[in-house]
């Protein structure tokens, strides 16, 4: 893979994990279930960890961490996840399924295109792991609103 599209790749998976990030804190501060409350504090910390790796490997690789969005997904997270309120906890449920399938998505397609690096491949997969592990817990709680 060339800088320049690792670099495009690098910035815009960093943008996706800080809105789950977000998304996932805004979740938290709204769920009163204790049980969800814990997996809401667990899945946003997970994700706070696949930022920092994010920031970690720009740094390493000499690229800029686009900051100038970083409100703006701080905004877009938190207006979702406190999205309960409007629109209520199915569909909240069903934007966290569908947050978690697009992220599974983009990282099964950037394992692909960084396949001969071997390290970083491990790490994505690592993290598609995680984002399917979140997407169950999205599922858990949709099924429960539904039934």
């Amino acid at each position: 893979m060339e800088k320049k599209e690792l670099a495009y790749k690098l910035k815009e998976f960093y943008l996706l994990e800080k809105l789950q990030v977000d998304y996932y804190k805004a979740q938290l501060s709204e769920a009163k279930d204790k049980y969800y409350r814990k997996a809401f504090s667990k899945m946003a910390k997970i994700e706070e960890g696949h930022v920092n790796f994010f920031v970690q490997k720009m740094a390493r690789e000499n690229i800029q961490i686009p900051e100038a969005f970083g409100s703006l997904f701080k905004i877009a997270g938190r207006i979702l996840g406190e999205s309960v309120e409007l629109t209520g906890p199915v569909n909240t449920c069903k934007l966290g399924i569908a947050l978690e399938k697009k992220a599974m998505e983009m990282y099964r397609m950037f394992i692909m295109k960084s396949w001969v690096d071997q390290q970083l491949r491990n790490d994505l997969m690592d993290f598609l792991i995680d984002e399917e592990f979140h997407k169950l817990v999205d599922e858990k709680l949709f099924e429960e609103f539904v039934y």
